[in-house]
């Protein structure tokens, strides 16, 4: 799928398909945000980069995750040598990417289902690890915020007055079609919604992963829908544990059935359960739920 090539000021650009990413250009020289989610990306990337007239000079990774990384192989392949950015826990997941089917799976080896192309990538080598603050790279200075939540160490990417969001927050449509959106961590999830509100209203435009850009109105609509989406499968999951306890599956299937997720493939299934465990994780956090071992682990609120 081509990338629309959407200019956000003078030098910075949004490259907006199915997994977004971001370029900053500086004398003939550009850094990319993210690489889409396999070589068809990778071509489209490059394509991108012939039109603008740059050359590549380094990737910065928002986050593990295959549709983030994928297309970086064939720019391996296809362009001269080029660095790639990452955090050191991020970036792990981009060099053993087989890692992501292990994580959804609960650590033991998946099957094939969860072997696909939106959680198995080609590897990537990461040469330079990443901490919070600003860097420069190629003449480009970036400014690294952590936006954990959707993933344990994900960032985002500062260039002026755009921030390159990753998965911090998903488009409105995304959150009707999947009411159960994969995240890690609830509670950092909510604090990086809410970080990202104080910085709209400083006047950021936000350049998310997946859909359009937003700035001002618009994205603190986007960000307050992710936030009620998070609160209404915290809702879910107490109301359902307070009834009876349940295990993590029983939970998953009756907060799926209940908010309308269809669960149609295994991957979906695997990627809600993540959530649901994350919900449990918050609320356990809060005081709010116990575990119950004693031959079967359940949930009681």
């Amino acid at each position: 799928m081509a990338y629309d090539i959407v200019q956000l000021n003078d030098d910075i650009y949004h490259l907006q398909s199915g997994a977004n990413c971001g370029l900053i250009l500086h004398e003939g020289r550009a850094v990319l945000i993210d690489a889409g989610l396999d070589d068809d990306a990778g071509r489209q990337i490059k394509r991108a980069l012939n039109y603008l007239k740059v050359e590549l000079a380094a990737i910065i990774l928002t986050h593990g995750h295959a549709d983030h990384f994928g297309g970086t192989s064939y720019l391996h392949r296809n362009l001269p040598p080029f660095s790639v950015y990452a955090t050191p826990y991020e970036g792990v997941y981009a060099h053993h990417s087989s890692l992501e089917g292990f994580m959804l799976f609960g650590g033991a080896i998946p099957f094939d289902q969860l072997q696909g192309k939106f959680t198995l990538a080609p590897a990537t080598n990461i040469d330079r690890e990443l901490g919070n603050g600003e860097i420069e790279i190629s003449g480009i200075t970036v400014d690294i915020l952590p936006l954990p939540g959707h993933a344990p160490a994900q960032i985002g990417v500062r260039h002026g007055d755009v921030l390159f969001t990753g998965d911090a927050f998903l488009p409105s449509a995304t959150l009707k079609k999947y009411p159960i959106p994969y995240t890690a961590h609830i509670g950092q999830a909510l604090d990086t919604l809410r970080l990202l509100d104080s910085l709209v209203v400083q006047g950021f435009i936000l350049a998310p992963g997946h859909g359009t850009h937003v700035a001002a109105g618009q994205a603190q609509e986007a960000l307050q829908a992710n936030i009620a989406a998070l609160e209404t499968v915290i809702a879910t999951v107490e109301s359902l544990i307070a009834v009876e306890p349940l295990d993590e599956a029983q939970i998953t299937q009756r907060a799926a059935a209940q908010l309308g997720d269809p669960l149609a493939t295994a991957v979906g299934y695997y990627l809600a359960r993540a959530t649901i465990q994350a919900a449990l994780v918050y609320l356990y956090e809060n005081k709010r739920a116990t575990p119950i071992s004693g031959g079967k682990l359940v949930w009681k609120s």
